[in-house]
């Protein structure tokens, strides 16, 4: 009982989620790439160039704490104990937060750059990897199977091999693609929680 009271306390914050997995977050994003090549250039040299620095700071605070959050709520929605996902998902969000702050201008300071570089590629190798754990975990507990969600995360993570091998760098066009797949996956997930919860309610 405690747990369905707790649910039905977060169904507002999880519907702002929602709101921002499929409209607001996605916009911001392509709304920090507009004027520039998807191929050539990234979030970090759009950031850190022509006046954007403000805005690039704000959009990768309100991107990882979103990230984060939502994750957070879906892990309490279902009472997820899991140490392993919840110390993945904050160590996702950390590097994702430390990465926007450090300023990348390689003809500067090279070695935050590369240091810059090196944690921008983690953050979101430890986010997938903490939603594969979830999902595991939740597989295991409602012995149900997440397709959809699995099939996400294993696009994501092969498009994106695909897009560095093509192009050779971290493209905005990986990033963009990166991010609106994680909102799509964590809209889709939530959806499914949902259900869940309202079979077992039955």
């Amino acid at each position: 009982m405690d747990h369905l009271q707790a649910s039905e306390r977060e169904k507002p914050r999880l519907c702002l989620y929602d709101f921002c997995s499929l409209f607001l977050i996605p916009f911001l994003t392509l709304l920090m790439a507009f004027g520039f090549s998807w191929t050539d250039t990234n979030f970090s040299v759009i950031g850190n160039h022509g006046g954007r620095r403000l805005v690039f700071l704000l959009w990768g605070a309100l991107t990882g704490n979103f990230f984060y959050l939502y994750t957070e709520n879906l892990i309490e929605l279902v009472g997820c104990e899991d140490r392993l996902a919840r110390g993945l998902l904050f160590s996702s969000l950390l590097f994702f937060v430390t990465a926007v702050g450090i300023p990348y201008l390689p003809e500067r300071f090279p070695g935050l750059a590369r240091l810059h570089v090196n944690i921008s590629f983690l953050s979101p190798v430890l986010l997938g990897v903490a939603q594969a754990r979830f999902l595991y975990v939740l597989q295991k507990k409602s012995a149900c199977f997440f397709w959809a969600q699995w099939m996400i995360l294993c696009v994501l993570g092969v498009e994106a091999a695909i897009l560095y091998f093509i192009i050779g760098i971290i493209s905005s066009l990986l990033e963009i693609l990166l991010i609106l797949g994680i909102c799509l996956y964590l809209w889709l997930l939530h959806q499914k929680l949902e259900k869940l919860r309202l079979l077992n309610s039955c």
